[in-house]
Order: structure tokens, then sequence, then C-alpha cells
């Protein structure tokens, strides 16, 4: 999958991490903002993400285990739809699927689509099960 960031401080430091994790700069502030704990199932699961060729692919394999990726509950018709999966065992990392080259970003709860055809997301926000800000 292709996965693209959003501009929170939150998820550019976790984004500048993901795709560098050899930099001590990055490294120093995601271990700030997230804990050094979640260094490792951040960046395994940013890599197995990218493995895959969409979120159906990445669910068959992954999807009776945690950190399989889902819908967020508690979403109204009208209220963009998002997507969740875990990082580790407790923060969660929160996108959208994007549907088309004009940057369609909200999908609705009535989507009748399935998550094959998610092949681009974009993350939102990284926080630990906060949904007040998603």
């Amino acid at each position: 999958m292709v996965i693209e960031y959003g501009n929170s401080k939150e998820v550019k430091c976790y984004r500048d991490f993901v795709l560098n994790p050899d930099n001590r700069s990055t490294s120093r502030a995601f271990s700030k903002t997230f804990g050094v704990n979640l260094m490792e199932p951040a960046k395994k699961l940013h890599d197995r993400l990218r493995k895959y060729d969409s979120a159906g692919a990445y669910n068959a394999i992954y999807g009776r285990t945690d950190n399989r990726i889902e819908i967020k509950q508690g979403c109204g018709k009208k209220e963009p739809l998002i997507l969740k999966v875990r990082v580790g065992r407790g923060p969660r990392k929160f996108f959208n699927h994007i549907i088309d080259d004009e940057r369609n970003l909200f999908l609705t709860q009535d989507w009748k689509g399935d998550f094959n055809s998610i092949i681009t997301i974009y993350v939102i926000a990284v926080n630990n099960h906060d949904y007040n800000n998603i």
C-alpha cells in the first residue's frame, strides 16, 4: 500500500521515524512522543503495510490478530469513514482511505467498497485510544 501522512505534529514525528529510523534526531523525537517501546512495533507495522498491495491483502494475513485494519466504530452516516490499526498493543494509527487522484479523502459510513480496494491510506492521527481528536 501507499502510505501518505497528515500534517499534525504527532503524525510528522511518526512519519519521520518510520521513513528514517537510523536518524538520531527522528529516533529521539519519536521516543519522546511515543516512547521507546513503540519504536520497533511502529517500524515493523509500517514495513508490513507497505509490503501488501491493499488493506484486504494485509487483513487476509493479519485479520485475526490485534493488528488488523478495521473501521472505527461510532461514526455517523455523514461523518468520514476512519480506519484504524494498532501500533504494538496500545496506541492506534488512524487513517482515511484515499479514493481518487483528486484527493477525496473521506468516505462515509455507507461505503459499499471492500478492503481490497484500499491501496492508498492517509494517516491523520497516531494516539493512545483518544478518539476525541479524530
